[in-house]
């Protein structure tokens, strides 16, 4: 296996981190203003968007009177339809969370499934996750007394939020301790909630499936954005799963003069149910720890919404007082053709056709599955090290302490999986990476 130029090492690490450094330089925020006890409303513009965003940012409630506290940071991704500012008016959501030791923010919602548009192929702005991951959590961390590490980082969401929640966390797994999905759409792949997904874009002008396409010829960026195929992802993150099963319960207050919005509130309730309930089996199936939380009767109400979260927050308030460690061992699946996660960057080969790749990692080494010629780069692990034995060739660490190296996992599959024609099976190559002794 060939030893990669330092160079080239260096270069991909600063190529990555100066789209970063971009994507965050790209946003600024063009008013402040407090909106109520303990909410800031920021009005920001960026290039995730066509016309500027909203966001809702709610202080603790000693945040003033503690100047020289920092704060984990809680993000709500909110339901169909909803605003940056459905957490605090219409949840109450600034009552439900008066002593929880957390900055909440609340960014707008709309309808986008709180993912990067496909929009036909031509891509392009809604971005929401680009806006949330990359833009919006640096910005938070700037303006705001965080304690700006993952161990104080949590997400939750309801309905389509849940989805969001859910699907972001897994996406990005080092950069959350805590995910919760309240009553969320957490599985595209039953009928029923995909067809919704399908229908959302829509609700924002837009045509129909412009969030992944049709899902007939693109199955796989519907899948890689899945909570219930992501769901291995999010070992080493503490999670909550919470639904009721969409009978109407008037021991919460539900139940209105309009019969019709409560079937409707119930059947929505029941969908969402059987797709938590889905993600719950899976999670059961790859052993990946969780709490699972079904409330037995109510419906996609108020009421039920806000019970939910005063136990998510409750959880939280748990886990920011003693977070999880991160995971010893990684395993991650992405559709994307480059991503990063964990300190280790991974580059698809440009021939290959959107597929997942996966990568496992362990204390003697990495293993991938996928095709084509993979480059990877490892975390920094390996400073003041003057070499280090890659499947038995010595390789020498660039200047920053990583290792760059490829790995050739056969021929580049030439169609996109899932589609007619698409490949079923998959190469998988083991690299040793061992220290040389005496450094």
């Amino acid at each position: 296996m060939p030893r990669a130029p330092i160079a080239l090492t260096l270069l991909l690490v600063v190529l990555f981190s100066v789209s970063t450094a971009q994507a965050s330089a790209s946003v600024e925020v063009t008013a402040r203003e407090e909106v109520a006890d303990r909410v800031v409303e920021l009005t920001i513009e960026t290039p995730a968007f066509a016309a500027p965003t909203k966001v809702h940012v709610i202080l603790p409630a000693a945040y003033d009177s503690q100047p020289s506290r920092r704060w984990p940071v809680t993000y709500f991704t909110a339901g169909t339809q909803n605003r940056y500012s459905a957490f605090a008016d219409a949840l109450g959501g600034t009552g439900l969370a008066d002593d929880f030791p957390s900055i909440i923010v609340s960014p707008d919602a709309n309808s986008g499934y709180w993912s990067d548009w496909f929009n036909s192929g031509s891509f392009g702005p809604p971005k929401y996750e680009t806006f949330v991951i990359d833009q919006l959590i640096p910005l938070i961390d700037q303006r705001f007394r965080t304690i700006a590490k993952r161990s104080h980082r949590a997400i939750f969401g309801i309905s389509m939020g849940g989805y969001g929640a859910m699907m972001l966390a897994a996406r990005h797994p080092d950069l959350f301790s805590a995910a919760a999905t309240l009553s969320g759409a957490v599985d595209s792949n039953i009928e029923l909630n995909g067809a919704v997904l399908s229908f959302s874009s829509t609700f924002d002008g837009a045509p129909f499936d412009a969030i992944y396409g049709p899902r007939e010829s693109e199955e796989v960026r519907w899948r890689g954005h899945n909570p219930w195929d992501l769901a291995g992802n999010l070992r080493g993150l503490d999670l909550q799963i919470r639904s009721a099963n969409g009978v109407l319960n008037p021991d919460i207050g539900e139940g209105s003069e309009d019969p019709t919005t409560d079937r409707l509130s119930c059947a929505v309730e029941e969908g969402t149910w059987n797709a938590s309930i889905s993600l719950h089996e899976r999670m059961k199936a790859l052993k990946v720890p969780h709490a699972w939380t079904d409330y037995g009767p109510g419906c996609h109400s108020l009421q039920n919404f806000q019970r939910e979260v005063i136990d998510t927050l409750a959880r939280f308030r748990k886990i920011f007082a003693k977070p999880p460690s991160a995971p010893k061992i990684l395993d991650y699946r992405s559709v994307e053709p480059a991503f990063g996660v964990w300190g280790w960057q991974v580059s698809a080969d440009r021939r290959r056709a959107l597929e997942f790749l996966r990568i496992r990692t362990d204390a003697k080494g990495v293993t991938l599955t996928g095709s084509g010629v993979t480059r990877v780069t490892t975390p920094p692990r390996f400073r003041g090290v003057t070499k280090v034995f890659v499947n038995g060739r010595t390789t020498r660490p660039g200047r920053d302490g990583r290792l760059t190296f490829t790995v050739n996992l056969g021929p580049a599959h030439t169609v996109q999986q899932y589609r007619p024609g698409g490949a079923a099976r998959f190469e998988t190559k083991r690299v040793s990476i061992l220290r040389s002794p005496g450094r």
